[in-house]
């Protein structure tokens, strides 16, 4: 109950407070239509649950009552599911529910007292049936031409979730709430969580309507707005069957704008068209893409497609399909009406007009927006198709990073640059938004240096311009690359914008804290970014990591789901052909932030210990100056400082051996950039590259509590022959490395 009295005051202020994309026009109507629905709610909602509350005293059996095998019937809106649901509802074998169930007795108790009233109505003439009638025809009619309500026509048992402001219908009273937007694409925009709790509403409501009539009777449901739940529903019914009704996007498009127009303009006047499209045509490519890529997916005789033109043309012979490919009986007393339903069906003209052109929309630009639909369907086809003889279709996601490192300045903001480069081909469009990124800059509430080194900087975006800049992108998927302020708030903002999120887990911040901050101040900002780690955490649909370290950490600090990816090499280190390997190696490189962690004063030591051989260093960072002094002092030793990517594969080029001698090292992305270069690698223990097992025959690993100089000492000791079979090996593996990242990212774009 408090979560819908949440819901509520959400839904309240979406209609008092201006949204830069909202739907509705600032002015005394918004505010006075929203706070008087926004009153109104409550009466209902008391009426709603004092029924639920009363169920659970006198009729909490009906949580016992099985769903078994029930059929849904989904689709697009405006794509025939009406006129097949009542069909289908003449059948005996169904049981479905009716408006006056949906809209006034949701519960057992409700139905029950309805049932009384009806009678005593009876009973006097009929005065309460009459005063509904003259309701329907004066207010309601005008606004729902498009879709008639009769008070027994089987209808939409979506509107069962009213109770629970759960009904994406709710969207004409309050068009400016971003929650029922994100409910209206349940599968993509929705947290697990939110799903499984919908689904247990969901089905309760089933259950109760199965109670009341006392029935073993097969539960047909129909739902156009469940189409973009498609995946959710078959989680939660596993063994439901799916009749999905399909029908050109055009008109589809056209159709469902011109029936949610007048009630929305009805209630709040003149709205913004423009962003009322821009939003159902996103929504309903989502409905499109749910159906076609989830249904193919299932089981043969789960699942059937049904083309409007196989119903107008042919609804009897539609019917017997379906009926034959979900396994359905046909008894003779239905199939009797076939005829008559079919003749209706041929006869039917509907008196609903609509037009593109009312909303600045044209079927070029349909076609264009819709082209991967068509190209997985075929609307004009005549007869129904089972989903299992369909191609499924590969969703385009729209995917947002957000990262407090610039772009290819440290660890992260290379995995992610990286990353992109290999998705770019793979996903509808894909963005970076980046702290200190030069090519996108936002403006900043506060700056400072990272502690410890002032050459890197953490940042405090203005929240108004990183939401703007997020939203302008549409995402579907939000991946939050770091737990800075970035994406902190882009973490916050994820739900609200719709999108799934996605937190990677690259750098154990904790653990720094107590390096940096001393015995005092480490402390607290351990339990400080352990806070910041826990909410991301519980927001994120997937945590990911690229360590053993990290994913235990996520695991043990209650993440719903931890997934192990690997680290995607630049394009141009792999498409390269590298330098030949010289041996015994003699040139050593250090590549990394020159800070305590990466225990550079380790490399200095080794330096002074081989003076055959020639070290350099390469980084920025708070020991600069000590890098700088034992240059000047080492002949053997050279300070490169910072270096692009560009430079930086030369230089890996030019060396023989790169080292990584770091205390804490999530993975260490440029051990594995010299891998595919076909250089050695020598990592610490430390480093996360060192726990994956498929580099054991390509990576050099320090021993516990050896330095720098003794594991040279090692190397330098062993084969030139068995040296560059490593080298060789590391090179194979590492480009293996990047394909398998690129499908596990896929994988988790595309769940």
């Amino acid at each position: 109950m408090f979560r819908v009295i949440a819901d509520w005051l959400g839904l309240v202020s979406s209609g008092l407070i201006p949204r830069r994309d909202g739907l509705l026009r600032n002015g005394p109507r918004r505010w006075a239509v929203s706070l008087g629905l926004g009153l109104l709610l409550p009466f209902a909602l008391a009426y709603y649950w004092a029924g639920l509350g009363l169920d659970e005293l006198l009729f909490r059996g009906y949580r016992r009552r099985p769903i078994k095998r029930p059929v849904f019937i989904l689709g697009v809106p405006r794509s025939g599911t009406t006129a097949l649901h009542e069909a289908l509802a003449q059948d005996p074998q169904f049981t479905t529910q009716r408006t006056w169930e949906c809209l006034l007795a949701p519960s057992v108790s409700h139905r029950y007292l309805w049932r009384g009233l009806a009678r005593l109505d009876r009973f006097a003439g009929g005065p309460l049936h009459r005063l509904a009638g003259w309701i329907n025809r004066r207010w309601l009619a005008p606004l729902t031409g498009a879709h008639p309500l009769s008070a027994r026509a089987p209808e939409e048992d979506y509107l069962s979730l009213l109770p629970h402001l759960s009904a994406f219908i709710l969207v004409v009273a309050f068009p400016d709430s971003h929650r029922l937007w994100r409910l209206g694409r349940g599968d993509a925009a929705l947290t697990q969580t939110e799903r499984d709790r919908l689904m247990t509403r969901y089905r309760r409501s089933i259950q109760r309507h199965l109670h009341f009539h006392a029935t073993d009777q097969t539960y047909l449901a129909k739902n156009a707005s469940h189409a973009t739940l498609v995946a959710t529903l078959q989680h939660a019914f596993p063994e439901a069957r799916f009749i999905a009704c399909l029908r050109d996007p055009a008109e589809v498009v056209s159709s469902q704008l011109s029936s949610l127009t007048p009630g929305l303009e009805a209630l709040h006047g003149r709205i913004d068209r423009d962003a009322l499209s821009q939003r159902m045509l996103r929504q309903l490519h989502f409905g499109y893409t749910d159906l076609l890529s989830v249904l193919p997916a299932q089981p043969p005789g789960r699942a059937v497609f049904v083309p409007l033109p196989a119903q107008r043309n042919g609804l009897a012979d539609t019917i017997r399909e379906v009926y034959s490919t979900l396994d359905l009986a046909l008894a003779d007393a239905f199939a009797q009406r076939l005829a008559t339903l079919d003749r209706q069906a041929r006869e039917h003209r509907s008196g609903h007009r609509h037009s593109l052109n009312d909303y600045r929309l044209d079927a070029g630009r349909i076609a264009e927006r819709f082209a991967d639909v068509g190209a997985a369907f075929d609307f004009a086809r005549a007869q129904p198709v089972s989903a299992a003889d369909i191609q499924a279709l590969e969703p385009q996601q729209r995917v947002v990073v957000v990262s407090d490192a610039a772009p290819r300045r440290n660890g992260v903001g290379t995995y992610y640059s990286d990353l992109i480069d290999h998705l770019r081909d793979e996903v509808e469009t894909i963005r970076l938004i980046a702290a200190g990124d030069p090519d996108q800059p936002m403006r900043h509430w506060y700056e400072a240096g990272l502690p410890g080194d002032d050459t890197q900087r953490v940042a405090l975006p203005s929240p108004f311009e990183l939401h703007r800049a997020i939203a302008d992108a549409r995402p579907d998927v939000l991946i939050v690359a770091t737990p800075g302020p970035y994406g902190v708030l882009a973490g916050l903002m994820a739900k609200g914008l719709g999108a799934r999120l996605i937190f990677g887990l690259h750098t154990d911040y904790e653990a720094l804290a107590t390096l940096y901050w001393g015995r005092l101040r480490g402390p607290i900002n351990r339990w400080f970014m352990a806070r910041i780690n826990g909410l991301l955490f519980r927001r994120a649909a997937v945590v990911v990591s690229n360590s053993a370290h990290m994913h235990r950490l996520a695991a043990d600090k209650g993440a719903q789901r931890v997934e192990r990816v690997h680290t995607p090499i630049p394009r141009d280190f792999l498409d390269t052909e590298p330098a030949a390997l010289e041996l015994p190696p003699e040139r050593i490189l250090f590549v990394g932030r020159l800070a305590a962690e990466k225990r550079v004063g380790t490399v200095i030591a080794a330096a002074e210990a081989h003076p055959q051989c020639q070290f350099e260093i390469v980084g920025e960072g708070p020991e600069r100056e000590t890098v700088r002094a034992a240059a000047e002092r080492l002949d053997n030793l050279t300070d490169r400082g910072w270096l692009d990517r560009c430079q930086l594969r030369d230089a890996l080029d030019a060396s023989d051996l790169l080292i990584l001698p770091s205390r804490v090292e999530a993975f260490g992305t440029v051990a594995l950039e010299a891998m595919v270069r076909g250089r050695l690698a020598l990592v610490s223990p430390g480093c996360g590259i060192a726990d994956w097992p498929e580099f054991a025959d390509g990576l050099l690993v320090m021993e516990q509590d050896e330095t720098v100089t003794q594991a040279l000492d090692r190397i330098l000791e062993q084969s030139p022959t068995v040296l560059a079979e490593c080298g060789a090996t590391a090179r194979r593996q590492a480009a293996a490395m990047t394909r398998r990242c690129v499908h596990e990212w896929l994988s988790l774009i595309h769940p």
